[in-house]
């Protein structure tokens, strides 16, 4: 818990004084970002930017205001205007005292989770390594992604514990929040499954002696490998139905407001976010438009370049997490398979415009596992030292774009 707060306290001053210096290399020029602020409240203001607005339109007016924006999930927006009260300031403040608090409780779960798995000395540096990643300022934003890194870990954590319909609960509320919420219950259901035994090699058992003309035999002779496999199934398995509770409740209001339970992908539309493709054809497709781009040094191949060495370098840091060097174990697999889902998902459904895997990097984030295994690659004291001394420069230098208002993603 302290190695929690403490990260998180120094990320604070941190995020505050490079927001502070932000103004500086446009010194004597006009910014995109307006004034130079005078007070408090005017700097705080600089984080204001993007998604954010779709969030503060919501928590005071709802999704009726604009249809567009179911696109964001209600958890989030919800939570803002239910505190909103109860915290000082207006809306944005609350927004970003909540996504502050949030990002406190992933921080401190991340710490506690990798304790348990990978030790105490993993566990510090996969927590500083998560908040020393480029894109980790988004947790302390006015945006809902500390609040689902923040549920997800309580479900993975819960999973890890045994504390199934704990772990189903947050993974609902986790699905209240991002769609990839959902996505919590198919590791879920392997991580059950795994604690009674379950092996991907117990498949060949099962199958072995099958005949179709003896289907009668082959139940028998399948029986005691099932047992063995899969245990007791008790009635924790019924857990599993609260995962995609949130997203169903949402679609539900979708129905009930717009007439159309999926309201929500339709809006979709509107950031060119449609239909399904395959990944490897989304890779190619990035890295022709990077080596057709007239210069490297356009924001927009910067974009593609980051956001596709982010998916592949996640990718293959999820293939350690569980072979090589560097492998945490099979007891690992349950959060290898969420963070796949999770850098596949914007693989697999790409945004049709010049930079089609647009907040890859911030998705990142969401990858508990792959901090684990960089966390193992720590151990070198010099891989160490050259993490994290890139990574928060580079994270500096992104407050700076953000909070001079242009897209970091």
């Amino acid at each position: 818990m302290v190695t929690g707060f403490v990260a998180w306290a120094s990320g604070l001053l941190a995020y505050f004084l490079v927001t502070a210096v932000a103004w500086m290399p446009t010194e004597g020029l006009d910014s995109k970002a307006g004034p130079v602020p005078t007070t408090f409240a005017e700097l705080i203001q600089a984080w204001n930017r993007w998604d954010t607005e779709w969030y503060l339109i919501i928590a005071d007016s709802g999704y009726e205001y604009d249809s567009r924006s179911t696109a964001f999930f209600p958890l989030y927006p919800m939570t803002v205007r239910a505190l909103n009260p109860v915290l000082p300031g207006g809306t944005f403040e609350a927004g970003l005292i909540i996504g502050a608090l949030a990002c406190l409780a992933a921080l401190i779960l991340v710490h506690r989770l990798a304790t348990e798995m990978i030790g105490a000395e993993d566990a510090r540096r996969t927590t500083i390594y998560l908040l020393a990643f480029p894109t980790a300022f988004y947790l302390v934003a006015a945006y809902n992604e500390s609040l689902f890194v923040a549920l997800a870990l309580a479900s993975l954590y819960n999973m890890r514990r045994g504390r199934w319909w704990w772990a189903a609960m947050f993974a609902g509320y986790a699905s209240a929040t991002r769609m990839a919420g959902v996505m919590l219950g198919v590791a879920f259901g392997y991580e059950y499954l795994r604690q009674r035994g379950f092996s991907p090699g117990s498949v060949p058992q099962w199958l072995g002696g099958f005949s179709r003309h003896d289907v009668r035999g082959w139940l028998r002779g399948v029986r005691v490998p099932l047992r063995r496999t899969f245990g007791v199934l008790d009635r924790n398995v019924f857990a599993v139905l609260l995962v995609p509770t949130g997203l169903a409740a949402y679609m539900l209001f979708c129905y009930l407001t717009f007439g159309n339970a999926l309201e929500f992908l339709d809006a979709q539309k509107a950031w060119f976010r449609f239909g399904f493709t395959a990944p490897w054809t989304v890779i190619g497709d990035v890295a022709d438009l990077i080596s057709g781009s007239d210069s490297a040094y356009h924001p927009d191949a910067i974009r593609n370049i980051v956001n596709l060495t982010t998916a592949l370098v996640m990718l293959a840091l999820l293939v350690l997490a569980l072979v090589g060097p560097w492998k945490l174990g099979a007891d690992h697999a349950y959060l290898v398979i969420f963070a796949a889902i999770i850098i596949l998902m914007p693989l697999s459904n790409p945004i049709h415009t010049h930079y089609p895997l647009s907040s890859t990097w911030r998705y990142a984030l969401e990858c508990a596992v792959a901090f684990m295994v960089l966390a193992r690659m720590g151990r070198n004291v010099h891989f160490d030292r050259i993490y994290t001394t890139v990574m928060f420069a580079l994270q500096g230098a992104m407050i700076i774009v953000f909070v001079q208002n242009n897209f970091v993603g």
